[in-house]
């Protein structure tokens, strides 16, 4: 684990008071110098997110705004990285090596054991003990201990848990209806995924299912482990097993066989379900807001399908903010910042934008979210997931990024047709147990 060396204090300036016999010029000089040195400039921090303008910036822009309107000390200057969360860490590992680290930074949980061994950071607890003793009992008192987990490699809190999200389908009544299906009955299971989106295909002409295709395998978690298999399992790959392979299988049979799936990029597919040319779409929760802005539709929503008789595993999908400034102004700066983003006004306002489940309980339990979550059909069904929800996937050391490729160009294999979800997955496993050895 890699902190900061030990900080150089700041030597305050003060200004020379005129001596005994001065002229009045000098002392005026002297004074307006004095008056000068006082007026320091606000301490200035980088914060970076991963949220375009389609997708939580305004809230982010909105929430820094209203922060530097109201800290004259204190200036922070949000930066977005496209790509989600694997394009801001190759931003991340840039400026690091240019010797230009952000102040805080947005990490997908998936790559949080990968940040904790290759970047510098300073950990809330240390912070706290050194700058601010006076919020000893923040975190207890403002996150559950299953919730600070989130942000922990081996018990050390890396960073403060920001968003946590679900995998949830959403579908279009109005296709299901002209495909002959009833729209208050949603599919439950992912056989019956299989048979509502084939039945789409055929009677409407329309594809019937679509799951996101970020560079992660985040949703593709949600489908093996719920089936019986492991991402890891006692630091060993274990989902090249047969319930993982069947569970892949139905996949893509729907893309392969039935024709009745895309195989696309998360924009482009989501954009197609907003478009009304796709009946079912596997999404993250945060997205809630965006398709339901989009759609031409009535975007109604459903719980993740599960397996016959099994238990349903689903990742938790987000981000944590670590605070990777260099300096002591900064640290103490990138400090406040994080507690005002974490007030109820702003992760409610967070959740009713984008559809992100906040950290904080007591965010939900305020008046105005309550009764936001009772109108949002879709939302109330990502917050009755939540007892289901498990840890995204995150692989050690150096082969977070790795990890997360190999998995990714796993898909693709499958999803193309160029290998056989039991070839593809094996040969992704094997590669990632070596890997692992390794480490």
């Amino acid at each position: 684990m890699k902190k900061f060396p030990k900080k150089i204090a700041m030597v305050s300036l003060a200004a020379m008071m005129g001596l005994a016999g001065c002229s009045t010029q000098q002392a005026t000089e002297k004074t307006a110098e004095g008056n000068s040195e006082e007026a320091k400039e606000p301490v200035e921090i980088t914060f970076w997110h991963v949220y375009s303008e389609n997708f939580g910036a305004p809230v982010i822009k909105a929430m820094v705004d209203e922060f530097n309107s109201t800290h004259e000390d204190i200036k922070v200057k949000e930066v977005y990285n496209p790509d989600m969360y694997p394009g801001l860490m190759q931003n991340l590992q840039a400026e690091v090596a240019a010797g230009n680290p952000p102040s805080i930074c947005m990490i997908g949980y998936n790559y949080i054991k990968y940040f904790a061994a290759n970047f510098n950071y300073i950990s809330p607890q240390d912070l706290i003990e050194q700058y601010v003793p006076e919020d000893k009992e923040y975190l207890s008192n403002t996150f559950m201990d299953n919730v600070l987990n989130l942000a922990q490699v081996d018990g050390e809190q890396i960073g403060m848990p920001y968003c946590i999200s679900a995998p949830i389908l959403c579908y279009n009544p109005e296709l299901f209806e002209q495909a002959g299906l009833n729209p208050d009955e949603r599919p439950k299971s992912w056989d019956e995924v299989r048979e509502f989106a084939k039945q789409i295909t055929e009677k409407t002409g329309e594809y019937g299912f679509y799951m996101q295709e970020y560079a992660d395998n985040w949703a593709i978690q949600g489908l093996l482990e719920s089936n019986g298999a492991r991402m890891l399992e006692d630091n060993r790959a274990a989902f090249a097993t047969q319930e993982g392979i069947d569970a892949y299988q139905i996949l893509a049979d729907m893309v392969l066989k039935d024709k009745s799936a895309l195989h696309i990029t998360a924009d482009e597919g989501i954009q197609a379900f907003c478009n009304g040319k796709v009946g079912i779409a596997c999404i993250s929760s945060a997205k809630i807001g965006t398709v339901t802005q989009a759609a031409q539709f009535d975007v109604k929503g459903a719980e993740f399908p599960g397996f016959d008789g099994k238990e349903r595993r689903l990742p938790t999908g987000g981000n944590f903010l670590p605070i990777t400034a260099q300096t002591e102004e900064e640290q103490k700066a990138a400090w406040e910042f994080i507690k005002f983003a974490m007030q109820p006004e702003w992760l409610a306002k967070w959740t009713e934008n984008t559809g992100y489940l906040p950290p904080r309980q007591e965010v939900v339990d305020e008046e105005g979210l309550k009764n936001y979550i009772e109108e949002n059909q879709m939302l109330r069904v990502a917050f009755d997931e939540m007892d289901d929800l498990y840890s995204w996937a995150a692989y050690p050391g150096d082969m977070g990024t790795q990890a997360e490729q190999l998995l990714a160009d796993t898909r693709d294999k499958i999803l193309d047709g160029s290998q056989t979800p039991e070839e593809a997955l094996k040969e992704a496993e094997n590669t990632l147990n070596e890997m692992l050895e390794e480490q």
